[in-house]
């Protein structure tokens, strides 16, 4: 075997290792971005599905539709989203929007609404959402242009 062939074989070697490398870091970023689609994904229906049930309080005059939301499910998703990603845009948004969650519940459940407090909190929380989903669009779709 001369130098030549040795050469060839080790650089050969590297190449193949170097692509094994790159194909399991896209497999990585791609299943990192699939999970943060699902979590933020999961954030915004639980918010909405908040929102539906005063609504369906408020207006239709439905009972205990408020407690029947799963609050645990909301938690874990905004948990979860907060271990995934590290991109500030995304987690204040996240954070507002968890707080106008938290705002407009507290005072729902007191159970005496005053319709100009009630609707402020209610656009705030509607605002947070719409905030949330474009700022996650964003940066979902920046994460999947790379990958």
């Amino acid at each position: 075997m001369d130098w030549g062939t040795l050469l060839a074989t080790v650089v050969g070697a590297a190449i193949a290792l170097l692509g094994q490398h790159l194909a399991k870091r896209a497999e990585d970023r791609s299943r990192l971005s699939e999970l943060l689609l699902e979590q933020c994904a999961l954030v915004a229906a639980s918010e909405a599905d908040f929102e539906s049930r005063i609504w369906e309080e408020r207006v239709l005059g439905m009972d205990d539709r408020v407690s029947g939301f799963d609050l645990a499910a909301h938690r874990l998703a905004s948990v979860r989203l907060q271990i995934l990603s590290r991109n500030r845009a995304l987690l204040t948004a996240l954070e507002e929007l968890n707080e106008a969650g938290k705002s407009l519940g507290s005072y729902w459940r007191r159970g005496e609404v005053d319709d100009e407090e009630f609707t402020e909190l209610w656009n705030r929380h509607h605002a947070a959402i719409a905030e949330f989903l474009v700022v996650s669009s964003k940066v979902l779709r920046r994460r999947l242009a790379v990958t």
